[in-house]
């Protein structure tokens, strides 16, 4: 996947809002992405493929349906602040285990669920006692993304 340098760069003003748990910036943020349907196209796709690539990383390969569930209570949890519910989690994580397009509930954390999931991915993932920052991490998630296709 090429990666548009002006969309890869509206997605990370996102996903610092949402790592920083600013809902105030988040929306701000959120609301730029949809400026274009292609923008937000675009951004979806992206920030789908990152969602992959931290989920197989950190659980080797596909994770199980189990995984998948706990993994969702517990973003659903983390994030509330973000309005994103358990169910809106467990279709951004199940789309990017099936390749199929994510079925989000028509609520303030539907379209969002997919941000804010790749937020509390790349944060939780990374390694920032090592100086690698959620930040670093999605540059190195983002240049496989690139090699492989």
């Amino acid at each position: 996947m090429k990666i548009n340098e002006q969309v890869e760069a509206l997605v990370r003003a996102v996903l610092d809002a949402a790592v920083h748990r600013d809902s105030d910036r988040f929306d701000s943020a959120f609301n730029a992405l949809g400026a274009s349907q292609a923008t937000l196209t675009k951004a979806v796709e992206l920030t789908l493929a990152v969602n992959a690539a931290v989920l197989f990383e950190v659980h080797d390969g596909l994770p199980s349906t189990h995984e998948i569930n706990e993994l969702s209570r517990n973003i659903g949890h983390q994030e509330r602040w973000a309005e994103v519910s358990a169910a809106d989690v467990h279709a951004v994580l199940s789309a990017v285990t099936t390749g199929n397009p994510p079925r989000l509930a028509s609520t303030a954390g539907g379209l969002s669920a997919v941000f804010v999931v790749a937020a509390n991915l790349l944060a939780t993932a990374s390694q920032p006692d090592e100086g690698e920052w959620w930040f670093n991490y999605l540059d190195k998630v983002e240049a496989a993304i690139e090699a492989a296709g």
